[in-house]
Order: structure tokens, then sequence, then C-alpha cells
């Protein structure tokens, strides 16, 4: 099973933008490449060639929807929540119309739709948030890593490390601490991998609820 995840910037950001490929080895992840400074058509191009192996879960770090008349989507409403009980601060899911987040959720919808009109059913795409990925995950007592493991580099190390230790096998490549972004698109794979993985299991999962929101949403 290959798993692509994608820490998505805006569309005129693309620099920041990370792509892990990663592979299921028994019942863990093999990291294969990180791919940093991904354009859409970069992303495409990926997923073609990869396509060819078979079928492609993918987690995207994007709004892939928004609520009509603007605001939270349900969904958002409820992974706030969770997040909340995590400990984690009610900031970190924002509206997928708030001006921070405009240009991002224009990137991520025209993208998951490109890549399912492209691709159809070769493809399995779900939105996902890194942060509550990492933070649900750690036993409780680590949980501290995950609230400043985007500013503090020592806390980003030790992310890496309990995430390479628990779920990364054998792998090919190895994530670049002194980016975010990098841990990201690990995290995001990580949580499509539990999606799409019947001995796995999300931590927080709401289906897709089609017109309006068309993807899954999942960490």
């Amino acid at each position: 099973m290959k798993i692509i995840g994608i820490d998505l910037s805006g569309p005129s950001n693309y620099k920041d933008t990370v792509i892990a490929i990663l592979k299921e080895n028994k019942l863990q992840l093999n990291l294969e490449h990180l791919q940093e400074g991904a354009s859409d058509e970069e992303i495409f191009s990926i997923i073609k060639k990869e396509i060819d192996n078979g079928p492609i879960y993918i987690g995207i770090d994007a709004p892939l929807s928004y609520q009509d008349g603007g605001g939270d989507r349900p969904h958002d409403r409820s992974l706030r929540a969770y997040a909340k009980s995590l400990g984690m601060k009610p900031g970190s899911i924002m509206p997928p119309t708030l001006t921070r987040m405009v240009y991002l959720t224009m990137r991520g919808v025209h993208l998951a739709h490109m890549l399912r009109s492209h691709f159809g059913d070769q493809v399995s795409i779900v939105e996902v948030h890194p942060g509550v990925a990492l933070t649900s995950r750690l036993p409780e007592d680590k949980r501290a890593i995950a609230f400043s493991y985007k500013k503090e580099i020592e806390s980003r190390v030790q992310a890496i490390e309990w995430l390479t230790s628990q779920m990364l096998n054998n792998s090919e490549t190895t994530i670049n601490e002194t980016s975010t972004h990098t841990t990201d698109a690990v995290l995001a794979g990580i949580a499509a991998w539990h999606v799409a993985c019947k001995q796995k299991s999300p931590t927080w999962y709401r289906e897709a609820e089609p017109p309006h929101h068309p993807f899954p949403f999942s960490c």
C-alpha cells in the first residue's frame, strides 16, 4: 500500500509544500522520499508516477471544503472540541474562510478536485490535521512535545524520534528536523494510513458529507 502525505502551503508559497511518499511494510511505514517545495504540477506528476504501482491513499493538510456562508464547518467544531480535550489550544483549528486561511483553502480545494477528477478511484483523499494526529497518538506524558514541536527544534527532534521508533521501519530517507513541514507531511501520511489500513484506526474521523464536504476528515 502506498501512502502520500502532503503538507500544503498557499499557491504562491509552494516552497513550503512538502510531499512524503510512504509504503506500508508489516504494519509500519517506510518513508521512501520527501519532496520539498512542490508545486501543483509536481504533486500531480509524483502521484501519476506512483499510481502505476496501485491505488494511493492521500492525506492533505489543508481545508478541502468550506462552509457555505463562511465560518466553521461542523467538522471544524468537532475537531476543535477534540483538540481541546487533548490539551491543545483551540486556535490551532481555524475556519477555512478565515482571512489567513483563504488562499490555503483555495489551493486545497483545487488540488483535491484535480486529483479526483483525473485519477478517479485510483486515489482516496482525506483531509488531515497533523498537529492533532501527533498529539492524539503520543502518550499523555509526552504530549508537551506536540504542543511545541512547531516552534522548538528540540521538541521536533523528540517527535521525530518517537515517530521513527513507533511507525517508521527501515526507511530509505530521514525527516529533516530543521523544518516543521517535513514532519507534518509524514504525519499527514500517517493519518491517511490509519484510515486505509484495516489493522489501524484513526483517533478522530468524520465521513464525507457531499456535496458540500466531499472528502472525509481524519487525524
